[in-house]
């Protein structure tokens, strides 16, 4: 080898060994921001490494330990412990979140679910987006966050919550003073559903979001007749994968400007008199609201009402 070969390889390895310790320190200084939160005392750094070990196991059991399938799950014990279980209103969102005349419900739904969940969330959407109650926007957040609660939208996520007796669940967080929904989050738990089929995770992701949208169940007996649509509780998903029209009712009722409907109009015979001649007198009045038809004075012993 000759000396300008020497040299070059010198100097090879002295630029190879400057690049190196500039990624390691790049690497430790990294570690020190932000796995770590920038320590600085002996108690700070013990308190970091600790984080940074419970957030790494926390991370790997996102993945790991998980049912097989759910061979042998009878499935409608999953609804033994819904904490919406009884309720049977609609919970609307707060009110600025309201286009009654066009639009309905406008709604954000922030996607921060894994790769593995993308063909269930984007048929929930779109079977959801058929309701004339509904405009939903998709915006595309990151799984890393799991699931953060961020005002005035609807965050879908999944994560391993491990053997919670729930394959689902949502949480809806309902401001004081106005008991209106202010911001949603619909989880899917992997624990049950990582390996389960696609009936079931479809099911649980139309579920919950409609629970975000503020909806009750249909039906809270999983054991009898399916009504088709997936608030329903059900031992078979399969039958119950769409939101059905009996919501999209519901969301209108709710969420859109409704027609003006009439009072019903009674007549009501106040009076009839028979003359001496034969000749019959009716005193009759049209009545379209009874309490200020009462208030008024009109009331007489001798009425009787004729339905139209």
């Amino acid at each position: 080898m000759t000396q300008e070969q020497r040299a070059a390889r010198k100097k090879q390895s002295i630029l190879g060994g400057i690049t190196t310790a500039l990624v390691v320190a790049g690497c430790a200084f990294c570690i020190w921001k932000f796995a770590l939160n920038s320590p600085t005392t002996a108690e700070e750094w013990r308190e970091g490494f600790g984080r940074a070990v419970n957030n790494t196991k926390d991370n790997i059991g996102r993945l790991g330990d998980v049912l097989d399938n759910l061979d042998g799950f009878d499935w409608g014990n999953f609804f033994a412990d819904d904490h919406w279980a009884g309720n049977t209103t609609v919970t609307l969102w707060k009110e600025k979140y309201i286009n009654r005349e066009n639009g309905g419900l406008i709604l954000t739904l922030v996607n921060n679910l894994d790769d593995k969940w993308q063909s269930e969330f984007e048929v929930a959407v779109a079977d959801w987006s058929e309701s004339d109650a509904l405009t939903l926007t998709v915006k595309k957040g990151s799984f890393d966050k799991g699931c953060e609660r961020s005002e005035g939208v609807m965050t879908v996520c999944n994560d391993n919550f491990g053997e919670t007796g729930w394959v689902g669940i949502n949480e809806n967080e309902v401001e004081q003073g106005s008991n209106r929904i202010i911001s949603s989050v619909a989880k899917m738990n992997e624990y049950y559903l990582r390996n389960a089929n696609f009936y079931h995770r479809r099911f649980t992701m139309c579920h919950e979001i409609g629970h975000g949208f503020g909806l009750p169940h249909t039906d809270e007996n999983p054991y009898n007749k399916n009504q088709g649509n997936c608030m329903d509780y059900t031992d078979d998903p399969e039958e119950n994968l769409l939101p059905g029209e009996v919501n999209f009712v519901k969301l209108s009722e709710v969420y859109l400007a409704q027609p003006e409907v009439k009072e019903p109009v009674r007549r009501r015979l106040l009076r009839r008199v028979e003359k001496d001649n034969g000749n019959v007198i009716e005193t009759v009045a049209l009545v379209v609201n009874e309490d200020k038809f009462d208030a008024w004075g009109l009331k007489d012993t001798y009425y009787r009402d004729v339905r139209m």
